[in-house]
């Protein structure tokens, strides 16, 4: 009887022990420290148990291996940065990590109008982003980074648009969804349409490139893509000042006569075909007009009216060209 006593005290003891055990394990820790707190890509449910109890947010991290199976989330936790308080229970902080309750990540917006040369659009991305200018120049002169694109350059391909970049990006990641973003916005049907005209898809963006720069309303974008076409068709140089610019490294309001004898393999007066790469990155209209370009009309020629609308003259003949640049430039001081 003494001996029974014994046994079932000893029992009352240990599941006593075991209860009080338990009951520790799933308490949280206390004290309501706030804890950031890392879950890594790639991390099982023993690797964060153990880092949580590391960090003093639960007591064992055997239990909480315990209530994730349980709970059915071994296997579910989500990569990202968790804020949580060392009062938490256990199976909340478990369940916030399944539902992937992170810290919204910081970001910045940054535009990217249509136009800007790969060193232009670099010094915006710097200036609001918080990633050093030569992290950039490197990232777009990686050929690694180009090639794994698909892309033969990364002038031309850096899309213009509104971003919201998150602060931990590097610059290399900062390109490539520049890139993939313009690729991915491309109407598909427009690769049948340039190889139709003869061009290429990186031809046409150079093409598209010249069309940006040259063109200030969009209604006139398919006649200057026409123009540029029919040129090369007929063996014509391209003539186009936005190439000079190019060359220049600069935007100059009138070019003068030493300005389009400059040397370089981008001066379309000098050099027939298009340049060996584009001079900016191209928006979509300016692909557009390149993949449906207004040929039919014949136009060789257009030249800048200078009443500010931003409009162009075209013409057929050179004597046509000459007559609109006497109506083009009437007034000028």
């Amino acid at each position: 009887m003494k001996r029974l006593s014994v046994v079932v005290l000893l029992l009352l003891a240990a599941g006593a022990s075991v209860l009080a055990a338990w009951r520790w394990c799933s308490s949280p820790p206390g004290g309501g420290r706030e804890v950031v707190f890392v879950v890594e890509r790639g991390w099982g449910a023993s690797t964060a148990a153990r880092a949580l109890q590391d960090s003093g947010l639960v007591r064992s991290s055997l239990y909480l291996l315990y209530r994730a199976r349980s709970l059915g989330v071994s296997r579910d936790f989500q990569a990202g940065t968790y804020l949580f308080d060392s009062s938490m229970p256990p199976d909340s902080i478990l369940m916030a990590m399944a539902r992937g309750d992170v810290i919204p990540e910081p970001t910045h917006w940054v535009t990217v109008p249509e136009g800007l040369r790969l060193s232009e659009t670099l010094t915006v991305l710097s200036a609001y982003l918080d990633i050093p200018l030569d992290s950039l120049e490197d990232a777009a002169a990686d050929d690694s980074l180009v090639a794994a694109l698909g892309i033969p350059w990364m002038e031309g391909h850096l899309f213009p648009e509104t971003y919201e970049f998150a602060d931990t990006l590097k610059a290399s990641e900062v390109l490539a969804r520049m890139v993939c973003t313009g690729l991915e916005r491309r109407d598909p049907s427009w690769e049948a349409c340039f190889e139709s005209l003869g061009l290429t898809g990186a031809s046409a963006v150079i093409l598209a490139s010249i069309v940006e720069r040259e063109a200030k309303l969009d209604s006139e974008r398919p006649a200057i893509a026409g123009v540029f076409l029919n040129r090369l068709a007929a063996g014509m140089r391209l003539e186009s000042c936005a190439t000079v610019q190019y060359a220049l490294g600069e935007v100059r309001e009138r070019l003068s006569y030493a300005d389009i004898r400059t040397e370089s393999p981008y001066n379309t007066y000098l050099h027939a075909g298009l340049p060996p790469g584009p001079i900016c990155s191209p928006g979509l209209a300016s692909l557009e007009a390149v993949a449906h370009p207004d040929t039919a009309a014949g136009y060789l020629f257009f030249v800048s009216r200078e009443d500010g609308s931003g409009s162009h003259l075209f013409a057929r003949t050179l004597a046509g060209h000459h007559a609109n640049i006497r109506e083009a430039t009437q007034g000028r001081d």
